[in-house]
């Protein structure tokens, strides 16, 4: 099988890709900085896009087996001021339609794709369970993960399989959240967040 990441030279995506490229299948990374983009593992190859402008990579869409959509900008790599708020929520949405209208071009379209979201659809939940089934919460995580996940609906009419994945905080020693949570112990300054009880969904990831 042939399948395209966007947005594949994080964390998830990397995982993703080497455990595809294990089992037999071609990989094909999007990234906006391919030249950044180095140490894939066997059978993956990075490819250019802007994540908002159908280029030449949508003839990469034709005839690819699937698509996951991991594209848009980190919500852990500064404040949430109005104009980074912005930012996060454009990377998504731009990088959902143009994926959307790369579909709707080809000849031969995917059989599946995989849309990215996050366990902050839910919104706070206390000590409330959360299915799949629980609303959508109201703060800018929720709202952000609805619009994120709805960036990509239009393809369900196309006649294309879409699963939303709704992840939680990545866990992992290669980046991400985890090497950032261990700095304050390493530093002999490390303690509990709050009183202690606060839940965090965890995923690990390699």
């Amino acid at each position: 099988m042939r399948i395209l990441i966007t947005g594949g030279s994080g964390l998830i995506g990397r995982a993703l890709g080497g455990g595809l490229t294990n089992d037999g299948h071609e990989v094909i990374i999007l990234s906006r900085h391919p030249e950044r983009v180095v140490a894939l593992p066997p059978g993956m190859r990075v490819e250019r896009w802007d994540a908002h402008t159908l280029g030449d990579w949508g003839s990469l869409v034709d005839g690819a087996d699937a698509i996951v959509n991991l594209a848009g900008e980190s919500i852990a790599g500064g404040r949430w001021t109005c104009e980074r708020k912005r930012r996060i929520c454009e990377s998504r949405l731009n990088a959902g339609r143009v994926v959307v209208q790369a579909i709707e071009s080809t000849t031969r379209r995917p059989r599946v794709l995989i849309q990215a979201s996050g366990v902050g659809y839910y919104g706070p939940c206390g000590d409330n369970d959360a299915t799949e089934d629980s609303p959508a919460g109201k703060d800018f995580l929720a709202q952000l993960a609805v619009e994120w996940e709805s960036s990509t609906s239009a393809l369900e009419a196309l006649g294309v399989r879409r699963v939303t994945i709704r992840t939680g905080v990545v866990l992992s020693d290669q980046g991400g959240a985890l090497p950032r949570m261990l700095l304050p112990f390493r530093l002999f300054l490390g303690g509990r967040l709050g009183n202690g009880k606060p839940m965090v969904p965890l995923d690990p990831c390699g």
